[in-house]
């Protein structure tokens, strides 16, 4: 975040309901940006300072990014909690003696200050003085925890952490307040959320997500450079490769599906890293496009303690990697994990991942997405790129970004901010010095998954899966592409549903064989956290025509009767 921060590419990520948020003019973006920046760089040479990452949290709250303050936030109650604590522990040790220099010259050389040197003469002295600011700065943390997960929407979480705060501080005033709020709050979103299912905007499901979970929008940050935005010419290379090895009749091409023409008040738009696939000759229907294996460009994971972890296949049999006695359904599978991901993992205990997400019954469940974000930290960390969103899996897929109509994407401090952290210190990395895997990039990270991740149910056990090659074909609601689980497992055979001619782009439909029943209307409000904008294939703009052609003839009617 020390990089230079760029006032056209601003664009706030909260969406509160209950206080909308107001983008800054350039000249207080400048003003927090600059503070920001400073911060970030303190942190590189104070990492254990809790008070540092509370002061960037606030700045990064108040450029409208709640789920970067929250991160920062999160951090520095650790530390503070750590700090605290009297059973000796590395972190706490390195919390105090940080805030012991900092409390000490603070005392001894800040004229403001100097008038209380005497309370910190003595190392028992300084001690108990370092002890009374971590107390005070902790309830410093709670309030600003409070602000993110508002500005956030986690009208749920909001609820359940200011009670925690009055249990934790009761003798502070702020906090019942908070409650009342929050109560006040949850009553307001649970009328609204009803009166929506009885229109039939959502059903109850939804309802209850929408109800406990908050949401924000998915958006590059001001300082990303330009090499973590855009796919170049040796990631497209690199697919084109990709696509050359495993297919005869297909091939990648830079797409112009999501091009728009200029309307009425509206100028036209291209979209330069498009990709998409094409028949490269004349494809016969049924005849198999590609096969997407498992890879590091390819992940799949669900729970099932009897499954491989390479690609889900069950049963597992003998075959294993000398390091540990994890089994495989193949030989291959074996050495796809010790190429790809195994390493980082082998030895570290992951179970309470796997023992929340055996409790899942669906797809989408948050316990898959963090198996799923393990499996490709692990696959950043064995590849080495230098970042880990210059990854294979990742520096491919693309975020929702940009768009006309963005849709908020689900949000909570739980999935985002704790389990994230938890995963990052069950591999060993230390949160706290490690800026390659600052919240930013954890956040990027999942907002590529969610863009391109699918569903996936292997006998009784729902998953979740990325698969690099079918991630590269764009949507069409009339597709010439679908796909299947030829071996029980996450491999993927893609295949044409019907004829298609050599040059013709090669679709699959993002929602399945549930947008043969939908008209266009319902089609379009699905697809819009894909595209940010009414889906424009053929067959939705022959029906919306259709629709719209009988009101222009009404509309003229009346024209005509008034004339």
């Amino acid at each position: 975040m020390d990089s230079p921060w760029r006032f056209g590419q601003y664009s706030p990520s909260s969406a509160c309901e209950i206080a909308p948020p107001i983008a800054l003019d350039s000249t207080r973006f400048a003003s927090e940006s600059s503070e920001v920046i400073t911060f970030t760089q303190q942190l590189a040479i104070y990492p254990y300072d809790p008070e540092i990452w509370l002061n960037r949290g606030n700045c990064l709250r108040l450029l409208g990014y709640p789920e970067l303050a929250l991160g920062d936030v999160y951090k520095a109650r650790l530390l503070v909690e750590a700090g605290i604590e009297e059973t000796p522990s590395v972190l706490g040790d390195e919390v105090r003696k940080a805030f012991r220099k900092k409390t000490y010259e603070l005392h001894t050389t800040d004229p403001i200050w100097m008038k209380w040197a005497h309370t910190v003469s003595t190392p028992e002295l300084l001690a108990k003085k370092v002890q009374e600011m971590l107390k005070r700065l902790e309830l410093q943390i709670w309030t600003e925890l409070m602000e993110g997960l508002m500005a956030a929407n986690c009208c749920g979480d909001y609820a359940r952490m200011s009670r925690e705060a009055v249990e934790k501080f009761p003798d502070d005033e702020f906090f019942p307040s908070e409650v009342s709020n929050a109560d006040a709050w949850y009553v307001q979103r649970e009328k609204v959320l009803k009166k929506a299912v009885e229109d039939g905007h959502m059903n109850e499901d939804q309802m209850t997500t929408t109800l406990m979970n908050g949401g924000v929008y998915p958006t590059p940050y001001p300082f990303m450079a330009e090499e973590f935005l855009i796919r170049d010419e040796a990631v497209f290379e690199g697919i084109e490769e990709d696509f050359r090895r495993v297919s005869t009749n297909c091939m990648v091409v830079r797409s112009t599906i999501r091009n728009t023409p200029a309307g009425e008040g509206s100028e036209a738009t291209t979209e330069d890293d498009c990709i998409g696939a094409i028949a490269s000759r004349d494809i016969t229907s049924g005849e198999t496009i590609l096969i997407d294996t498992m890879s590091s460009g390819s992940v799949g994971i669900d729970a099932d303690p009897g499954g491989c972890p390479t690609c889900c296949a069950s049963p597992v049999k003998n075959f294993w990697n000398t390091c540990c006695s994890v089994l495989y359904c193949s030989q291959v599978c074996a050495d796809v994990a010790i190429d790809a991901f195994h390493g980082p993992i082998c030895g570290k205990d992951f179970e309470y991942l796997y023992t929340a997400a055996r409790k899942a019954t669906t797809t989408t469940d948050f316990s898959l997405d963090a198996l799923l974000l393990m499996r490709v930290l692990a696959i950043s960390q064995v590849e080495d790129t230098g970042h880990p969103l210059k990854s294979k899996v990742l520096v491919r897929l693309t975020p929702a970004y940009g768009f006309k109509e963005p849709n908020l994407i689900i949000f909570n401090f739980e999935d985002h901010i704790q389990m994230p952290i938890t995963i990052l210190q069950t591999f060993g990395i230390n949160i706290f010095t490690e800026p390659l895997y600052d919240t930013w990039v954890l956040h990027t990270i999942k907002c590529r998954l969610q863009n391109n991740k699918h569903g996936q149910t292997l006998g009784d056990w729902p998953g979740t899966s990325i698969s690099g090659l079918y991630s590269m074909l764009n949507h069409s609601c009339s597709p010439n592409v679908d796909w299947r689980h030829d071996s029980a497992s996450s491999e993927v055979t893609m295949f044409a549903t019907r004829d298609c001619k050599q040059g013709e782009e090669l679709c699959i439909s993002y929602i399945g064989s549930q947008g043969n029943s939908m008209n266009v209307v319902e089609r379009r409000k699905k697809l819009m956290g894909w595209f940010g904008m009414p889906c424009r294939c053929a067959k939705c703009t022959e029906e919306a025509a259709a629709v719209e052609a009988p009101r222009n003839d009404l509309a003229n009617h009346f024209q005509t009767i008034a004339a």
